[in-house]
């Protein structure tokens, strides 16, 4: 563990860029569905940890020659000591060993799909670019190759391509090393091995999720995050894909942020936007009446606990209404009805909702409209406002927000509903009674106003009367259930 920033290699007074790559949709298929998310959201982070990102924002399904044109405007741009970070996501291969990363146009114009020897001349040669990285004296390089995806090349002893029958398939990357001290290169998958893309349900691939989760930890050796990236990966594919990292680092601690960086600089414009509900107290498609709870899927789609309506209804990213995926059916106790609901979890693995039934004291869950179980029978609750926490087996909890009595002040709460725990250990509390959205570091004892500053019950965009609840989407944005105000509200993450 590491107890203090003297220790910490890298600072903040050092530049820090990044040029970010993504390529998705391939002139001549073999189009990937997650590699461009995986690069936008790799430079929205990168962003908050304070690195300049070459372009502005991640490039994204290239030509060979744009993709020359912006790797040599990069490597000019790196002065030395610079601390230098390069992502690639899209397809990667090697060929007579030596790497290859695959522009969107991935075709010979007189023979079509690609062959190996095309390669020199129609895709990037990995190992040149490093070096040409390692040239230029940077602090530290960080190689990031997420582009280990099958990939099927022409086989050019064939005197046509038919697809399908007459490909070969790739077989990954191959180890590459650093000409000079001072490089890490990451590689999504082991040697010879393939990445996974995500499935359906994922906007990330499954590298770049676990990435992305653990880049964001401050102060923290970049090998040590990498181990973790590799332990998540290898056991969520059940051993399918292994992470490989090769280093010549040659300091201890290099840590892309120090302190609370990205904390500090998460903040959220006090205005905004209705995504869901908003047209009045009703039990119309596009009406909520008293949303309590809510939920956010990878693809920003909206579950919304519509307590006043007795159902669950679900809002489609950028829908003008919902569609009803529980209840409905009047309040009361029937299986098939509900008695204002104040909670629910979405089960992927039975493709079903676990709904907390309070106004009949049970936990439900749903499947569809005609398959139904009851879970838990004679629940029930009560306030103090505070927030507890539990370790597992405790015989009592620890008060880890409020606990100084009803009140507005920093140090407490008035009903707390929803909370949300982020990878810092921070707890973010729909502060009900107070009609804010409040922020507890871990160890505080007094709290911050993050949403809610403008103190009111209107129906303004800077103001919230009782939110009940509350959730993040990948990007940092917060949504909020404003249960008073018959809507759902979110409010952008200000990365000014």
């Amino acid at each position: 563990m590491i107890n203090s920033t003297n220790n910490i290699s890298s600072t903040d007074s050092q530049r820090k860029i990044s040029l970010i790559i993504g390529i998705g949709d391939y002139a001549r298929g073999q189009s990937l569905k997650n590699t461009k998310n995986d690069a936008k959201q790799m430079s929205s982070l990168l962003k908050t940890l304070g690195f300049e990102i070459h372009g502005g924002k991640a490039q994204l399904d290239l030509k060979c020659q744009e993709m020359e044109h912006i790797l040599l405007d990069f490597q000019y741009s790196i002065k030395k000591g610079d601390m230098v970070l390069f992502y690639f996501s899209g397809h990667g291969l090697q060929w007579e060993n030596q790497n290859y990363l695959i522009p969107s146009d991935n075709f010979n114009e007189d023979q079509g799909d690609l062959c190996g020897s095309d390669l020199a001349k129609y895709a990037i040669h990995a190992q040149s670019f490093l070096n040409k990285i390692e040239n230029r004296e940077p602090f530290v390089t960080l190689f990031f190759l997420d582009c280990c995806r099958t990939y099927h090349l022409r086989n050019e002893n064939l005197t046509k391509s038919t697809r399908g029958t007459l490909l070969e398939r790739s077989h990954g990357l191959k180890a590459m090393d650093s000409q000079k001290a001072g490089t890490l290169i990451a590689f999504a998958c082991a040697p010879g091995t393939t990445a996974d893309d995500g499935n359906n349900e994922e906007e990330n691939g499954l590298y770049t999720k676990h990435l992305l989760r653990h880049l964001r930890t401050p102060n923290e050796d970049i090998e040590i995050l990498l181990r973790r990236v590799g332990n998540d990966v290898t056991t969520e594919s059940n051993g399918q894909q292994i992470p490989y990292v090769t280093s010549a680092l040659r300091l201890d601690h290099i840590c892309l942020f120090q302190g609370k960086r990205e904390t500090d600089l998460k903040k959220w414009k006090q205005n905004a936007q209705t995504v869901a509900g908003g047209n009045g107290d009703g039990k119309q498609l596009n009406q909520l009446s008293n949303p309590h709870g809510i939920f956010l899927d990878k693809k920003q789609n909206i579950f919304v606990v519509d307590f006043s309506n007795h159902r669950i209804m679900k809002w489609n990213k950028n829908d003008q209404q919902g569609q009803i995926l529980a209840g409905g059916n009047e309040q009361g106790k029937r299986i098939d009805q509900l008695n204002h609901p104040k909670d629910m979890i979405v089960d992927k693995q039975n493709h079903s909702l676990i709904i907390a039934d309070m106004g009949n004291r049970r936990i439900i869950q749903w499947k569809n409209q005609n398959q139904q179980e009851i879970l838990i029978d004679n629940v029930g609750y009560c306030e103090n406002h505070r927030v507890m926490k539990w370790r597992k087996d405790a015989q009592e909890g620890i008060i880890v927000a409020g606990g100084n009595g009803q009140g507005n002040r920093l140090n407490q709460l008035n009903s707390p509903q929803g909370i949300f725990v982020d990878d810092l250990n921070q707890i973010y509390i729909a502060d009900c009674g107070n009609d804010r959205i409040m922020r507890w570091r871990e160890g505080d004892k007094n709290g911050e106003i993050i949403v809610g500053i403008n103190y009111g019950q209107t129906e303004c965009l800077n103001q919230l009367h009782s939110p009940t609840d509350i959730s993040f989407d990948v990007q940092g944005n917060l949504y909020v259930a404003d249960y008073g105000n018959h809507r759902i509200q979110r409010f952008d993450l200000n990365c000014e």
